[in-house]
């Protein structure tokens, strides 16, 4: 079946003149074009007046078409990213800007046509800039037939609004908040929790002396005594796991990332980023209202957000008290945050799940090849004028916009650099995938070739890391977590992966001992039944370990999943075979490129009489660093 979809994204509004006067009259909070949200009035990014956007609910197998309209009044690119969707034979559709495709101009549209090859719980969010973190994203469901479900008999309800999409909220534009976070180092903690895009945070004043009045929160209806199914994805853009419980019921978790593992009980479930988890709930209690708790861990321990699950004939309005201590729920922890001791039985670690996916790949029982990623947030001279004069192959060098006085000549404002081995990512010029011939060979760098400087002094580069087509790949990844106290969730596209292991051993950890630990033997790996995802959480101070088969050859990134991290450089290229192994490029795919005039202005620019006159950018970057200098120099 070919399913079509159209996206309108454009800037909107929560609490609009659509909203009439909600939160006072709930009929108003559910009108047209209406987004209450948590009752803070703030601009958003909507896709059909819709936040969350469109769910897509569709059959494995089925044909997606999906048109995108960019309508953004600031005139802002736009690409969409199909979270969870491999795009086997389609990698031109996995919307990461200037890699995959060139961004959708303001003004335009791009239908992205791809197949629903791997079911399971995923979404679909913007790859570009902070829009998913104004509120670009939405469901992307993908049923199995009953035959392909290995968990059809254990469930009776599969309810196309039982889906939990959590994300955590700002009170303003996320830009704002990271510009202020990261130059003035203000609190990047969100001001919020939603699920479902509902949530309680404004006051309103009743008038009347009574308690203030809110906007409502989430209800999910559940029928007493049946084995419901629920689907829960994480756009988390803040270093905020969440941990996911339900008053008085077990959770019973069937899937991770879109594949199917061993049930396993548990009380409570962290998610991280960009993670999604499906679980069992059987409405087996007394009739009543339950909450469904949000417990904020990390930079966000201060944020809590509920639901309420509603058991059908039961009074909505007869909620419980709410609770007191939203940490106070004990029991069998998965995929617990940080933790160093794994020996409780009460905490699960992430690769004790036990897959229900054969190895058809033979990732767990042939030789791989082992390749070490360090990951971390480094202090780095960032506004230095030397930056400027450092030659290619790795570019180490400030932005065009930075102003450099004379005292931050003399000592270098240090700023945090989110790295991969400790280099930032740089975004080519012209889009990857299609045109490779146009992007400068200096911009592209691997492992081998990045100055060990760079922990201290700001570089980027277009990191790759080139496997071969079907090789078995092993990749250690190891946070080192010297600066800061985070977990960072690790997603990879176009690919799902096996974690074998994942540990961590200290509050900061170099790479060189993690190898040293491998070389004696001294890392166990789970090479029976690991759990296949696509997302993972590499423990600050710790390592996972995951392995996959190189086996859909194109560009894929792999990056944190964190907002701030991910626009500030903490990704790097996977490139699988070469063009030749490649699908055929789509008729008129777009083509993107720098440009630079030419012809007619040799005297303005002093070319000297060459009669080429072209002016590039690295030029006039050099030009104004030089001036800057002598103008400093003199004036010290």
């Amino acid at each position: 079946m070919v399913c079509n979809y159209h996206f309108s994204v454009e800037w909107f509004s929560t609490m609009s003149v659509f909203c009439g006067d909600c939160p006072y009259n709930v009929t108003d909070c559910d009108a047209d074009n209406c987004i209450p949200l948590n009752g803070v009035q703030r601009p958003i990014i909507t896709v059909n007046r819709l936040m969350p956007g469109p769910s897509i609910q569709v059959c494995e197998g089925d044909v997606i078409n999906v048109t995108v309209a960019n309508h953004l009044d600031d005139h802002e690119e736009l690409t969409i990213h199909w979270h969870g969707l491999h795009q086997v034979g389609t990698p031109y559709m996995d919307g990461v800007p200037k890699v995959t495709q060139c961004p959708i101009p303001y003004g335009s549209s791009f239908v992205y046509t791809f197949n629903a090859s791997n079911s399971g719980t995923h979404y679909w969010h913007a790859h570009t800039g902070f829009q998913r973190a104004d509120g670009c994203l939405g469901t992307l469901i993908v049923r199995q037939a009953t035959k392909r479900n290995p968990h059809y008999d254990s469930y009776d309800v599969d309810d196309p609004a039982h889906i939990l999409l959590l994300q955590d909220i700002f009170d303003s534009m996320a830009l704002s908040r990271y510009l202020g976070h990261y130059l003035v180092k203000l609190s990047n903690a969100p001001d919020g929790l939603l699920i479902n895009g509902h949530g309680q945070r404004a006051q309103f004043p009743s008038g009347d002396g009574e308690a203030p009045v809110y906007t409502a929160r989430e209800v999910l209806h559940v029928q007493p005594g049946k084995t419901h199914r629920f689907r829960m994805i994480s756009n988390i853009v803040t270093h905020c796991p969440l941990q996911v419980s339900v008053d008085d019921h077990t959770l019973s978790v069937i899937a991770a990332d879109g594949f199917d593992v061993m049930a396993e009980e548990v009380d409570i479930i962290t998610v991280f980023a960009a993670e999604r988890y499906d679980f069992l709930l059987t409405a087996n209690q007394e009739a009543g209202n339950y909450w469904l708790r949000l417990q904020g861990l990390g930079d966000c321990s201060t944020s809590h957000e509920v639901a309420l699950i509603n058991y059908i004939g039961t009074d909505v309005e007869a909620t419980p008290s709410l609770p007191d201590d939203y940490i106070s729920v004990q029991g069998v922890e998965l995929n617990p945050y940080n933790a160093m001791d794994l020996s409780s039985p009460l905490k699960m670690p992430i690769y004790s799940l036990r897959s229900l996916i054969p190895d058809t790949d033979e990732v767990l029982t042939s030789e791989v090849n082992t390749y070490y990623l360090t990951m971390d947030v480094n202090n780095v001279t960032k506004y230095s004028l030397d930056n400027y004069f450092t030659p290619d192959p790795m570019r180490m060098r400030s932005h065009d916009t930075e102003m450099i006085t004379g005292d931050a000549r003399g000592r270098g404002l240090r700023l945090t650099s989110n790295q991969l081995n400790h280099a930032s990512f740089l975004i080519p010029n012209a889009n990857l995938l299609t045109q490779y011939d146009d992007i400068d060979p200096s911009v592209f760098c691997d492992a081998t070739n990045i100055d060990p400087g760079c922990v201290t002094s700001y570089c980027e580069c277009a990191q790759v890391l080139t496997v071969e087509l079907g090789e078995n790949v092993e990749l250690v990844i190891v946070d080192e977590g010297f600066q800061f106290d985070q977990s960072h969730p690790l997603h990879m596209h176009g690919y799902g992966f096996r974690v074998v292991a994942q540990a961590r051993l200290g509050t900061s950890l170099a790479v060189e001992d993690v190898k040293e630990l491998d070389r004696q033997g001294l890392i166990a790996r789970n090479l029976v039944d690991p759990p296949v995802k696509d997302t993972v959480a590499v423990p600050d101070g710790g390592y996972t370990i995951v392995r996959f088969k190189a086996n859909n050859p194109g560009w894929w990134a792999m990056h944190c999943h964190l907002q701030l991290h991910n626009s500030l450089g903490m990704m790097l290229l996977i490139h699988v075979g070469d063009d030749s192994d490649l699908p055929p490029v789509p008729d008129n795919f777009p083509t993107c490129n720098d440009w630079s005039s030419s012809g007619s202005i040799e005297e303005e620019t002093g070319t000297g009489g060459d009669g080429k006159g072209h002016v590039v950018a690295g030029s006039i970057v050099l030009l104004i660093a030089s001036w800057i200098a002598v103008m400093v120099n003199s004036a010290m």
